[in-house]
């Protein structure tokens, strides 16, 4: 599939000029230089069991710091903020993989020229999926589903480049461009990494850089987006094994919405989801394409009131995607169920979701995961 990446520039760019609303006659006062320091710690409890063969089976349990974050943020201009973020991310030693030691994630200057064209430069989250534009420390569940992790590259849901966007009304846009940051030493042919994104809200807008898994009731928004990221003559270290070194035109496309009401007593109903669709063309005219597709969906309820000193929540999610590839098909579906208690909406809550995966070659993982969450 070749992805619309010109009309959808077109569109952003457009939105860009597009003159301001009429009610908008007066500006805001100027608001006095700002600073913050944050830290972030999540810590989980991890039981996994694996199949590697359909009579063979193996428990696997771990005790782990998922995340682990130390942020600096400030404004010192009306025109000016920036962010820099450091810390880890841990996703099972035994489990998984390690992402590494503690490392710079976010480090990014935006200047925001007025409200329908900012520019933002340097490390920040690709501009793909409302799922990656989420904290960690703000999903519905205890982490993201997998379907919106099947990204191209090692470097994860950031990169190093510059992007485009602002607010027209409802409609908000980003144009970005990366260098795909994991190409530079092995692929020196690979093309910049270009990623869209246009996003229409109803009811509540939602204007910044960053989005939440769950506003707990405090907003109700209806967000539906469109969105695209590309790159030509790229490797893809998260392939399979004997494709990892082979040069392919990358094209993902996703369609999704979100939405969250607010009913009596600060109950919340929020409603997740997304159509993803990946295609993998091969330079090597010897190598058939490579294509996935798959949805993920997701809801919770946070119930009214207050339980003891908090709030309770629940929440189901559902994922199922298909990698077809000549001569073979894989599908893969994953069944997830979480509770969450917040004792301080997100800054400090208490999480635990049970994942039921299978696979067509009959093989089922289960995963059991128990996460505490404290931001200060």
């Amino acid at each position: 599939m070749k992805a619309p990446c010109g009309s959808l520039v077109a569109v952003a760019l457009l939105a860009a000029c597009w003159p301001s609303p009429a009610y908008a006659q007066t500006a805001p006062p100027a608001e006095p230089p700002k600073y913050q320091v944050e830290a972030r710690v999540m810590v989980w409890a991890d039981i996994g069991e694996r199949q590697s063969l359909p009579d063979q089976e193996q428990t696997i349990n771990d005790f782990l710091v998922r995340r682990a974050r130390i942020i600096f943020q400030g404004r010192p201009s009306e025109s000016v903020s920036f962010y820099l973020q450091a810390g880890q991310d841990n996703i099972g030693g035994k489990l998984l993989t390690d992402d590494g030691s503690i490392r710079l994630k976010d480090a990014y200057i935006n200047y925001r020229a007025n409200e329908r064209l900012q520019v933002t430069a340097g490390q920040f989250k690709i501009p793909f999926l409302r799922a990656n534009l989420e904290s960690g420390f703000n999903q519905l569940l205890v982490d993201r589903g997998t379907l919106p992790s099947q990204r191209p590259a090692r470097e994860g849901i950031r990169d190093l480049g510059a992007m485009a966007w602002g607010n027209v009304n409802a409609l908000q846009y980003r144009v970005a461009l990366f260098d795909g940051s994991d190409q530079e030493t092995r692929n020196t042919e690979s093309s910049f990494r270009l990623s869209t994104r246009a996003a229409y809200n109803w009811f509540s807008r939602e204007e910044g850089l960053s989005y939440a898994g769950t506003y707990l009731g405090a907003r109700r928004v209806l967000q539906v987006a469109g969105q695209l990221d590309m790159q030509n003559a790229r490797l893809d270290p998260r392939d399979d094994g004997a494709f990892q070194s082979q040069k392919r035109d990358y094209r993902a496309f996703a369609v999704e919405a979100f939405f969250e009401q607010a009913f009596a007593r600060a109950a919340a109903l929020t409603i997740d989801g997304a159509w993803v669709d990946r295609e993998d063309d091969y330079l090597d005219p010897g190598l058939a394409t490579r294509r996935l597709q798959g949805y993920y969906l997701q809801g919770g309820f946070l119930l009214p009131g207050q339980i003891g000193s908090g709030r309770l929540g629940f929440a189901l999610r559902r994922e199922d995607w298909d990698v077809e590839r000549d001569p073979g098909e894989t599908n893969t579906s994953r069944n997830t169920a979480g509770l969450t208690y917040y004792f301080k909406g997100h800054n400090r809550k208490l999480q635990a979701d049970y994942t039921r995966k299978h696979e067509t070659v009959e093989l089922t993982n289960n995963e059991f995961r128990l996460s505490a969450a404290v931001i200060f």
